[in-house]
């Protein structure tokens, strides 16, 4: 609970729920927000964010990258047809995706925001996290990252109500009362 609080502050987001990777909060992202279809998403990336979509019941779709290695926004909109649920943009290197962009497409065609920020832990943009962009943000603490546990990941967002279904995800099901049980 210490070390939420502690992230929580760090990194300038609203919320942040912890698991035991970031594969696993990537695929809860997707699950929680009750994401079905496609999703854009970037091909310079690693593996599990692909997998994460895949393994969630969706079908990811490649937008190809600018210069830094961040989904090319300006190229979203050619690939959105009536199937796309999602936009998944990667944080790649410290390099932000262009948030700002992104979001008005989001807004735009009705489509949820998440993020893969594994490459960005600490990164502020405009005096704000960059994990409190988005509807969901995804952190790893693997330990070939800038802040590691070992292995570990988080989930950022911004919209409490979303707690308790990021919760359902991460603990089997398993809520309230019976949760407590467990410690």
């Amino acid at each position: 609970k210490r070390l939420k609080e502690q992230l929580k502050d760090y990194l300038k987001v609203s919320n942040i729920e912890l698991f035991v990777n970031g594969h696993l909060a990537l695929y809860a992202a997707i699950k929680a927000l009750g994401l079905k279809g496609e999703i854009i998403t970037t091909p310079f990336t690693f593996a599990s964010t692909t997998n994460a979509i895949v393994q969630a019941g969706c079908t990811p779709v490649f937008c190809d990258v600018k210069d830094d290695y961040t989904i090319d926004e300006t190229k979203i909109e050619s690939l959105i047809t009536d199937k796309i649920v999602a936009i998944l943009g990667v944080h790649v290197y410290g390099n932000i995706c262009n948030v700002e962009g992104i979001q008005a497409i989001a807004d735009k065609r009705g489509l949820k925001v998440i993020y893969d920020a594994a490459h960005a832990f600490g990164v502020e943009y405009k005096d704000k996290g960059i994990c409190d962009y988005g509807d969901i943000s995804m952190l790893s603490f693997h330990a070939t990252k800038v802040f590691h546990t070992i292995e570990g990941g988080a989930l950022c967002f911004k919209d409490a109500a979303l707690s308790e279904e990021i919760a359902k995800h991460r603990n089997f099901g398993i809520s309230g009362e019976e949760l407590d049980c467990f410690g």
